[in-house]
C-alpha cells in the first residue's frame, strides 16, 4: 500500500506481505467493524495488537460508540487473543468548565469496573492545546481549561490508585511529569514487549514521533481525514466533511486510504525521493 505524509506530501510504499509483517498494531475507539474481518486479517499474521480507547466522553466525542458496547467488543477481543494483546486507553483527558475532573473519574470507575479481569493496563494523557484542537473546542464553547502541573499530576495519581484496586497499571502517554512510583512511562509500540508476547523478533530500537515518545521503530500507515467519529479534540483531521465520508468512499480494493492512487507515478515519485537521499544533488534528471 501507499501512504502520504500529511505535512511533506511525500509517498510511502509499505509492504504488507506475510514475510515483512511483524505484528499489526490497531488504534481505535471503534472496532466492532474490524471483528468480522479478523480471519481475513489474521492470513497476514496472528501477531494483532490493540489500543481500545474508551473514555465515555460524548460530549467531544460525537460519532463514537456507547462506552457499554466498546467495551463488550474489548472483552471479545481479548477472549479471542488475550489480555496481554490489548490496552485500555482513557485519553485524551480533556478537562474543560462543563468536564470536571470529577466527571472523568466517574467515568474512569464505570469504565473500570466493566474492564476489570479483562484490561491489565490503562494509558492516559492530557489533550495538548494544539492550534487546531484550540480552534473546534472554542467553537463547540468548551475551551480546554488552564490547568497546573501539580493539579494534573495529582488526578494521575488519584487515577492510577482507582486503577490499582481494579488490578490495573496506570501508564502516562507523552507526559512524562506525571511519572511516579504508581505511573509508569507509556511505550505504545514496543518492540521488546510485542516479541516477547508473539514469540518473534521485532525491532526495539527508540524511534519517538513526538516529544516524550518512548515507541519503538514502526511504519504508521493511518492517514489524515479518514475518521469519521469527529472528535473535537482531533489533530488529525482538517476537513470534517471529508473525514465523515471517508469510510464509506472507502474501497477494499484501494491501495492506499482515502484514495486509490496511480502506483507507477508514485513509484516515480517514490524514486526520485531515494535518489536524493542517495544523491543529494540530484534535480530533475540530472546531478549538479
Amino acid at each position: 500500500m501507499y501512504v502520504q505524509h500529511p505535512f511533506t506530501k511525500k509517498w510511502t510504499r509499505i509492504s504488507l506481505k506475510v514475510k515483512n509483517v511483524g505484528a499489526i498494531v490497531f488504534w481505535s475507539k471503534n472496532f466492532s467493524p474490524l471483528l468480522d474481518k479478523l480471519d481475513i486479517i489474521e492470513k497476514t499474521t496472528t501477531n494483532l495488537f490493540f489500543h481500545f480507547t474508551v473514555t465515555a466522553n460524548r460530549e467531544l466525542e460525537f460519532n463514537t460508540p456507547d462506552y457499554r458496547d466498546a467495551i463488550r467488543d474489548f472483552i471479545f477481543l481479548t477472549a479471542r487473543y488475550s489480555s496481554e494483546q490489548l490496552i485500555w486507553r482513557f485519553d485524551p483527558i480533556c478537562i474543560t468548565d462543563k468536564l470536571s475532573y470529577e466527571t472523568h473519574e466517574e467515568r474512569f470507575v464505570k469504565c473500570a469496573e466493566m474492564l476489570k479481569g479483562y484490561a491489565r493496563k490503562c494509558y492516559v494523557s492530557f489533550a495538548h492545546p494544539y492550534k487546531k484542537v484550540a480552534k473546534n473546542l472554542q467553537q463547540i464553547q468548551q475551551p480546554l481549561a488552564d490547568l497546573p502541573t501539580e493539579g494534573k499530576k495529582a488526578y494521575a495519581l488519584k487515577l492510577a490508585e482507582v486503577a490499582e484496586t481494579y488490578g490495573m497499571q496506570i501508564y502516562a502517554c507523552c507526559n512524562d511529569y506525571l511519572l511516579s512510583e504508581k505511573i509508569r512511562k507509556a511505550s505504545c509500540i514496543n518492540g521488546n514487549y510485542l516479541s516477547n508476547i508473539f514469540n518473534t523478533s521485532i525491532e526495539a530500537n527508540i524511534s519517538p514521533t513526538r516529544k516524550e515518545c518512548a515507541c519503538t521503530k514502526s511504519v504508521d500507515i493511518g492517514t489524515y481525514d479518514t475518521c469519521a467519529h469527529s472528535c473535537m479534540y482531533c489533530y488529525a483531521n482538517t476537513d470534517k466533511d471529508e473525514a465523515a465520508t471517508a469510510p464509506l468512499r472507502q474501497d477494499p480494493e484501494w491501495n492506499s486510504l482515502g484514495t486509490n492512487v496511480r502506483a507507477d507515478e508514485v513509484e516515480l515519485s517514490i524514486n526520485h525521493q531515494q535518489a536524493q537521499i542517495k544523491y543529494p544533488g540530484i534535480r530533475g534528471d540530472r546531478i549538479e
